[in-house]
């Protein structure tokens, strides 16, 4: 797999992988969900982030095809945010996700660490980010009466907490 800066010719094809991604978690969701836009901020999409100059986009391609994506923030003083990983769903579970993950701590290293941010009800995702990738659930947050809320993972790196 290769891992490179996203181009303006990858955001089409990676909004649609982004989409597919997140739609087939839909399942997970209860029906009855309650969707937690109060300060009007966009869902951070590929073709969103790509004009964000403080965001870093990135492509997963294996054999000459776009199979994801990953967004970062990127800072100085404070832990790093993994903003979005996404693969697309035929290519789930086959090792790119955890791949992506460790290129990324070795390109991007941070003493602060790591942040991101998931869905409760997604617990792939949080057994992916513990038992993978080394993150802890440091708090959750945004909890509603549907009963999901964000689970908020931490990642601390050359032993310093954020």
């Amino acid at each position: 797999m290769i891992i490179r800066n996203t181009t303006h010719n990858d955001i089409e094809q990676l909004e649609q992988i982004y989409s597919e991604a997140f739609k087939s978690n839909n399942r997970f969701f209860p029906d009855n969900m309650v969707e937690d836009n109060e300060e009007g901020e966009p869902d951070l999409s590929p073709s969103l982030a790509f004009q964000i100059p403080e965001k870093t986009v990135l492509s997963l391609e294996l054999d000459g095809t776009l199979i994801g994506g990953i967004i970062l923030t990127l800072f100085n003083t404070n832990a790093n945010k993994l903003d979005r990983l996404y693969i697309a769903p035929k290519y789930q579970g086959k090792g790119f996700g955890y791949e992506a993950w460790t290129y990324i701590e070795k390109i991007y290293p941070n003493p602060f660490g790591w942040e991101l941010v998931t869905p409760t009800c997604l617990i792939n995702n949080a057994c992916f980010y513990i038992n993978k990738c080394g993150f802890v659930i440091s708090k959750v947050t945004d909890v509603f009466e549907d009963g999901v809320g964000m689970f908020v993972f931490t990642k601390y790196t050359h032993g310093k907490e954020i």
